[in-house]
């Protein structure tokens, strides 16, 4: 390995303290804000108080079923959060767990063989990172393992020194994943079956034994079937509440459709095809289309005038990073830093994820930049002879311009209590003059109805609903009256 200058040593150094800096804080905040954004007071953080008994609170219908069919290991990781902290707003540190088992599972594959400093900056010039890295959504936290997933292949090469334990952390990688989100299946589906091939290959080969190839293989198919499985055996319906996409007759119990149509679509993208959305959303390319000023956003949805804004829910890769993270990947694949089996594996992901449903929004697909920046740090290792200071440039500008942009580091550490709104704290005072015997119905409240249940979720026992399923139910219950 050269030897570096000590300007280099100084430099790097210094590189390492401010991205120090910058992670603890965004874990500070992680750990210590309490996030209101919609989703997460809708039904993540319902779930995780709900998984561990902390709450009083009951959603309304439709999200009763979000919690019951969809896969619950988010849930059950932020719940125990706030069960071990006593915090409510450690429920939003679940991406961090995600984010650390990330971390240490590359370093265990590579070793001195990748980056970490250089795959922490590329990440910081990805906005969708550094928002869901500090919030209560799980679509980092499911990333998170699918790229470990498809970082493991490379311990699956005919010339692997630990396929067994690379087998098993894909195994396992896989299967959190396949437990964290439906938005990953299709992925792991694919990812999978690159995985028992190379099982089988490596058997062929005699790198891995019959019986370990048919345990791991045995494992693989139960990690990825046993939540569908249960949805099966408990609602008739693998992907319950949703809509199964391919023949939805064959599972007709469900409350929610698998693509959102139009609804979340700027008017004029909706005539185009899925992969059409998908590149636009990815290269951000309605910035040409409209003066509207375009800002990154959690999820990119238009708060101001959602139907007919021409960026919403497009976009938050940024550009120049996809640009720079791609010519970092083409740089560790000129230097055979990439496993064919993951290349394939990932070509053949993006593929699969341009032609599904919400292809535009890429919150759901963040597996993407992040498998890119793994590949980029891949090529910025320490043993690797030649620096490339232009793609090391390029990195810091993206991280340095996004960071200015998104100013993740503001914390508010009010508990939830004091962000409680108006109405709600006038419920409470209500309900402690004058106690209700049962549960107490509160409608059209959402996002925020848990905040009627109590300053700590779980000091009255409330449900949730809709004006509109209530007048349904009335007139239901007066025509069977007649």
């Amino acid at each position: 390995m050269p030897k570096k200058h000590p300007a280099a040593t100084a430099l790097a150094l210094a590189h390492g303290a401010i991205l120090l800096a910058v992670y603890a804080r965004l874990a500070a905040v992680a750990w210590l804000r309490f996030p209101t954004d919609w989703d997460f007071l809708a039904y993540h953080f319902p779930g995780a108080l709900s998984s561990f008994g902390l709450t009083s609170y009951t959603p309304e219908p439709r999200l009763v079923a979000v919690i019951a069919g969809f896969p619950p290991l988010p849930r059950v990781v932020a719940g125990a959060l706030v069960w071990l902290s006593g915090r409510f707003s450690a429920a939003s540190a679940l991406n961090l767990v995600g984010l650390a088992a990330f971390l240490l599972g590359l370093a265990w594959l590579y070793g001195r063989g990748i980056s970490l400093r250089w795959l922490l900056t590329a990440l910081l010039a990805v906005p969708l990172f550094v928002f869901h890295v500090e919030s209560g959504y799980v679509d980092l936290f499911t990333a998170a393992f699918l790229t470990l997933a498809l970082a493991a292949f490379s311990e699956l090469e005919r010339e692997s020194l630990r396929p067994r334990a690379g087998g098993a952390l894909l195994v396992a990688a896989l299967g959190a994943a396949q437990l964290s989100k439906f938005q990953a299946w299709p992925v792991s589906a694919l990812v999978g079956a690159a995985a028992l091939l190379r099982f089988a290959a490596l058997a062929r080969a005699g790198r891995l034994g019959p019986r370990a190839a048919a345990v791991l293989a045995l494992a693989l198919v139960l990690a990825l079937g046993a939540w569908p499985l249960r949805n099966l055996v408990a609602f008739h319906n693998p992907v319950y509440p949703v809509q199964f996409p391919i023949a939805p007759q064959l599972f007709p119990n469900a409350v929610m459709e698998a693509d959102s149509g139009s609804t979340n679509l700027p008017q004029w993208l909706a005539r185009h095809s899925r992969p059409v959305r998908f590149a636009a959303s990815a290269l951000e390319w309605s910035r040409f289309y409209s003066g509207e000023r375009f800002s990154w956003s959690l999820d990119q949805s238009a708060r101001a005038d959602p139907a007919r804004s021409p960026h919403h829910r497009l976009g938050g890769w940024f550009p120049f990073t996809l640009a720079a993270l791609a010519l970092g990947a083409f740089r560790a694949w000129r230097l055979g830093r990439l496993p064919r089996a993951a290349r394939w594996a990932f070509a053949g992901s993006v593929l699969l994820v341009a032609c599904l449903p919400q292809s535009h929004e890429l919150r759901y697909w963040l597996f993407v930049p992040l498998s890119l920046a793994v590949a980029t740090a891949r090529g910025l290792a320490d043993d690797v002879a030649r620096p490339a200071r232009a793609l090391r440039a390029m990195l810091l500008l993206g991280a340095a311009f996004v960071l200015f942009m998104t100013r993740p580091f503001e914390l508010d550490a009010r508990p939830p209590d004091q962000l409680a709104p108006p109405h709600a704290v006038a419920f409470w005072a209500a309900q402690r003059a004058h106690p209700s015997a049962g549960p107490i119905k509160v409608c059209d409240v959402n996002p925020e109805g848990i905040f009627y249940a109590g300053p700590h979720f779980r000091e009255f026992p409330v449900v949730a609903c809709f004006s509109w399923q209530e007048e349904q139910a009335a007139g239901t219950d007066s025509a069977a009256s007649h």
